[in-house]
């Protein structure tokens, strides 16, 4: 089973629904300078130009993480509140935020979820 990485635009659209972590601004794009083929790639405030790293692989991820799909199973759905998410990408805002994108299992909607399982060393 292989999941398809999101691309530019899926990307940049969906970092619009959070703030950035330094000016608070929700317009970002993806620095094409910096996507790496391991599925590494570089976000960046259009206001003040905070970058960070965005992170589009996600099987590597969840092969890597084995409690997150259990924490992707505990999701409710912003909208239907349906239990259970599929995870698109993730980015990590700052050195204590981390969003994970999701897409609801039921009803499809998509929305940031924040992270509550990165260990920050």
């Amino acid at each position: 089973m292989s999941m398809s990485r999101p691309s530019v635009q899926e990307v940049e659209s969906r970092l619009a629904t959070v703030q950035c972590a330094v000016c608070k601004g929700s317009s970002f794009g993806v620095d094409q300078r910096f996507m790496q083929t391991d599925g590494e790639w570089r976000g960046i405030c259009k206001k003040c130009f905070y970058s960070f790293p965005i992170y589009t692989d996600m099987e590597f991820y969840l092969r890597t993480q084995p409690d997150v799909p259990y924490r992707l199973k505990d999701i409710s759905c912003t909208a239907c509140n349906h239990r259970g998410v599929s995870l698109d990408f993730r980015a990590t805002m700052s050195v204590r935020e981390a969003i994970y994108f999701v897409t609801c299992g039921n009803c499809k909607r998509t929305f940031p979820e924040p992270s509550s399982l990165e260990a920050f060393e």
